[in-house]
């Protein structure tokens, strides 16, 4: 469950906060003036996101390597084009 508290608030019940996080799996965003600054999430989401950042950053790495010495005009093709067959599937 998400839950959203102020930055003094969870100060002062940090412990408490720390428990649900941990052992009932909620997340909360800490807010200071109303605009959220920062979440707290427990460790296996917390690993869950480095891993799908480290395999994105591995995968845009093996696109960047293929595309090394493209023809930047057939390149802006290829994007149009799936630009297009993406906004078709999504209607």
């Amino acid at each position: 469950m998400l839950k959203k508290i102020s930055a003094l608030k969870a100060r002062q019940n940090l412990g408490q906060i720390m428990n649900e996080v941990s052992i009932r799996g909620d997340d909360y965003v800490i807010e200071r003036a109303g605009k959220p600054l920062v979440a707290i999430i427990n460790m296996d989401k917390y690993q869950r996101l480095q891993k799908d950042q480290e395999e994105a950053r591995a995968a845009l790495n093996e696109i960047w390597e293929k595309m090394a010495g493209a023809d930047q005009q057939e390149l802006d093709q290829i994007i149009e084009e799936a630009v297009r067959e993406t906004r078709k599937q999504s209607q």
